[in-house]
C-alpha cells in the first residue's frame, strides 16, 4: 500500500533565450543567460502555489502479489506461475479523483536441456497509473506486455556463464500532448502503441583466480508501432526519445588472493551508449541527436569476514554528460546532466 502527493508550480516561467541569441547546441555557452537568471515569486508555500498553477496530484494504491514456483522431471523443467492486482486511486491538475483496477499476470517456463545449458521464456504485463487531461473521456493507466525468451549457459566448469536473449516489450495507453490544443492547455491525447525490442548479451566469469568480469551488449530498436486517430505530430515508425540503439556495459574488480593486502581490491569499469535519439519525434532531422555517451567508473574496496569499504570515483575523466533532446514543438532543448566527477565511500555489513 502507498500513498503520494505531488507539488509543483508550474505557473510561473521565464525564457532563458531571446531570439536572435538562441541556444548553439554544437556551440553551447554555459554563462549568463541571455534573459539573466528567473526570479520567482515565493511569498506562498509551494501547496499554495501548485494549487494555483495547476492542481494538486496525489495517487494511492494497494496491491497484491502471489507467486508459485513449481518443477517437474527432477527439476529440469520449472514453472513459475505469478499475478498481481492493483488498486489504483488518483488525482491530477486539479481534477476528479479517478480509480482504476488491473489484474497483471506472470509466466516463467525454464526447462534445462543439459547440466549446462537451459531455455527460458518469460510472459508478464506491466500496470503504471500516469496522470493527465484529455479534452473528453478519461485517462487510463499505461499497460504493457513484455516478452523474453533467451539461452543460458555454463563453461569452463561454471567460470563462466553467457545469456543471450531477445525481448520485446508493448506499451499501451501512454499520453501525448494533444496537437489540436494550444501548448500551454496541459492537454493530452493517448498516442497509440510503443515497441521496444532487441538482443541482450550478458556475460560473466573468472579469468585468473581474484579477476573477475562482467560485461553486456544491448542492441534496441524502439519505435511507435500504432497511432491513435488525432495524433498528427508523431507517425507510425518514429523512434521513441531518449533510447539508445546500442548500449554496452563493462566491469572488471581484481582481489588481492595473498599477503598483507589479501582482501583489498580495484575496480572499474564503463558504459557506452550509441545512436541516441533525440526528445524529438522526427526521423527526418537527425543533426538534433544526441552525441554517444561513455562514462568511466573505478574504486577501490575492502572486505573482510561481514564488512566491506568500498571508495568509488563516478565519472572519472569529468567528462560532460547529458540525457535529453530537442522539442520541437516548443523549439527548445531539454537536457538532464550527468554529475561531474564525484566521490563515494561505501560501508556495508551482511548480517
Amino acid at each position: 500500500m502507498g500513498s503520494k502527493n505531488y507539488l509543483a508550480d508550474f505557473a510561473q516561467s521565464l525564457p532563458l533565450d531571446s531570439t536572435g541569441a538562441e541556444f548553439d547546441i554544437k556551440n553551447p555557452y554555459y554563462g549568463t543567460p541571455v534573459m539573466g537568471y528567473p526570479v520567482f515569486d515565493r511569498t506562498l508555500n509551494l501547496e499554495a502555489r501548485a494549487a494555483a498553477g495547476g492542481g494538486l496530484q496525489d495517487q494511492n494504491y494497494t496491491g497484491l502479489y502471489l507467486q508459485d514456483e513449481l518443477s517437474f522431471l527432477d527439476n529440469r523443467i520449472r514453472l513459475t506461475l505469478a499475478g498481481r492486482y492493483t488498486y489504483v486511486k488518483q488525482s491530477a491538475y486539479g481534477g476528479a479523483a479517478q480509480e482504476a483496477k488491473h489484474f497483471s499476470p506472470r509466466v516463467g517456463l525454464s526447462v534445462s536441456l543439459t547440466k549446462n545449458t537451459s531455455l527460458y521464456a518469460l510472459y508478464d504485463q506491466a500496470f503504471i497509473p500516469q496522470a493527465g487531461r484529455l479534452a473528453s473521456g478519461s485517462v487510463k493507466p499505461i499497460t504493457g506486455n513484455n516478452t523474453e525468451i533467451g539461452v543460458k549457459r555454463d563453461w569452463a566448469e561454471g567460470r563462466w556463464n553467457t545469456t543471450l536473449a531477445f525481448y520485446r516489450i508493448l506499451k499501451n495507453n501512454e499520453l501525448t500532448s494533444d496537437p489540436n490544443s494550444p501548448p500551454n492547455s496541459g492537454l493530452s491525447i493517448v498516442l497509440g502503441q510503443k515497441r521496444a525490442q532487441g538482443i541482450d548479451f550478458d556475460l560473466r566469469g573468472t579469468i585468473i583466480n581474484g579477476l573477475n568480469l562482467t560485461a553486456n551488449y544491448a542492441y534496441t530498436i524502439s519505435e511507435v508501432t500504432k497511432v491513435a486517430e488525432g495524433v498528427t505530430d508523431v507517425k507510425v515508425g518514429d523512434p521513441i526519445p531518449g533510447y539508445a540503439k546500442h548500449t554496452t556495459n563493462a566491469w572488471l574488480s581484481y582481489k588481492v588472493q595473498h599477503g598483507s593486502l589479501k582482501n583489498a581490491g580495484i575496480s572499474g569499469g564503463f558504459t557506452y551508449l550509441a545512436g541516441r535519439a533525440t526528445t524529438n519525434w522526427s526521423t527526418t532531422n537527425s543533426s538534433l541527436n544526441q552525441p554517444d555517451y561513455f562514462k568511466l567508473d573505478g574504486g577501490i574496496f575492502w572486505e573482510k569476514n561481514n564488512i566491506r569499504l568500498t571508495a568509488n570515483v563516478f565519472n572519472i575523466l569529468d567528462k560532460y554528460l547529458y540525457s535529453g533532446g530537442y522539442y520541437e514543438w516548443l523549439n527548445a532543448y531539454y537536457w538532464q546532466t550527468d554529475p561531474p566527477r564525484n566521490y563515494r565511500l561505501s560501508v556495508a555489513y551482511k548480517f
